[in-house]
């Protein structure tokens, strides 16, 4: 064989650059035999339950007392200023039915799924409220991050939580 004739070389570089062409195209196209995977049925999904939560006891609520007397959120940890009920009124001493004054939200505890209220009331235990609850002939309609709705007899209000004074500047 001689190499010398450019006939001939071109003849072999041209075989092999078909070579390395088929080699290429080897590498990257797919095998015709998977077509024969198409024929095969899907594989079956194994679906296991979760495992079991386990859930500890909740303490009970008169643990918490701490936390009402002495709020986190408020400066110098105060509690929160009580609502006073008008005092010209005749009643003043004595709470009226649907006079909502006479309670204070203490709290709020919302998700995607669960709104709950925490209202209180001096001297009585702290109620947990959902909408459709009724206090002191109240119904409350919704609880937000911003407060409770409640109506009455076409009548609406708005519960929030108070805001105590600042009485000193925040660092």
């Amino acid at each position: 064989m001689n190499m010398s004739n450019p006939a001939t070389l071109t003849r072999w570089l041209t075989l092999a650059l078909a070579a390395g062409f088929v080699t290429l195209v080897a590498a990257f196209v797919p095998s015709p035999l998977r077509l024969f995977d198409l024929f095969d049925a899907a594989p079956e999904l194994e679906v296991h339950a979760p495992p079991q939560l386990k859930m500890t006891a909740m303490p009970p609520q008169a643990s918490f007392a701490a936390i009402s007397a002495r709020p986190i959120f408020n400066a110098g940890r105060k509690p929160d200023p009580q609502t006073a009920v008008s005092a010209s009124s005749s009643l003043a001493t004595q709470p009226v039915q649907g006079d909502l004054s006479q309670f204070r939200l203490v709290g709020i505890v919302t998700d995607s799924v669960t709104q709950r209220a925490l209202i209180a009331r001096a001297g009585q235990p702290t109620l947990r409220l959902s909408p459709g609850d009724r206090l002191a002939g109240w119904r409350i309609e919704k609880i937000d991050s911003t407060g409770v709705v409640a109506t009455s007899e076409g009548r609406s209000t708005k519960i929030v939580i108070p805001r105590s004074e600042l009485r000193t500047a925040t660092p």
